[in-house]
């Protein structure tokens, strides 16, 4: 296994509500949650962010994500969509899947609140972080001992939007 990855971590942005009739993995993104995330993608871009790889939930609001992030930022590659994402997943299978993928700059899409407690895991927190729709953050392994990465930053939507 490689060391040296930055996985950056994001919540789905703002979606539909649930209809009756509707699954949860149906819901798509309102135009709010469009403009938000092309918006965001544009500030991590203004601030230099490489990303190689964009991967994601299956659900068709975080999908969406991911190709606006994958679109605005000019990732090259396809958005890869892992189960593993899904909330409930077991945290070790995400990160062994996330090493063997040979990238060293990945987004991951995912729901709250497994992205929020993936996060603690991952730098070794006892409670969860609370990852507000758009957040992201970033983690860098230098090693792959337990907690594997440390926290770079996490930025909330409403701080770096008010810089564009």
């Amino acid at each position: 296994m490689r060391l040296g990855l930055l996985l950056y971590l994001s919540r789905h942005a703002d979606a539909e509500p649930k209809k009756p009739g509707m699954s949860d993995f149906e819901r798509e993104l309102t135009a709010l949650g469009r403009e938000m995330t092309e918006k965001m993608a544009t500030a991590l871009k203004r601030m230099g962010l490489k990303i190689d790889l964009v991967v994601s939930s299956p659900l068709v609001r975080a999908v969406q994500t991911a190709e606006i992030f994958r679109e605005v930022m000019g990732i090259q590659t396809n958005v890869v969509k892992l189960n593993e994402l899904i909330p409930g997943s077991d945290f070790q299978e995400l990160i062994k899947i996330i090493f063997s993928l040979k990238f060293e700059n990945v987004l991951a899409i995912g729901h709250e609140p497994h992205i929020g407690e993936l996060l603690s895991w991952l730098i070794g927190l006892k409670k969860p972080v609370e990852f507000k729709k758009n957040t992201v953050a970033c983690v860098e392994f230098d090693s792959l001992s337990v907690p594997w990465g440390s926290l770079k930053w996490l930025v909330h939507p409403d701080m770096i939007l008010k810089l564009l």
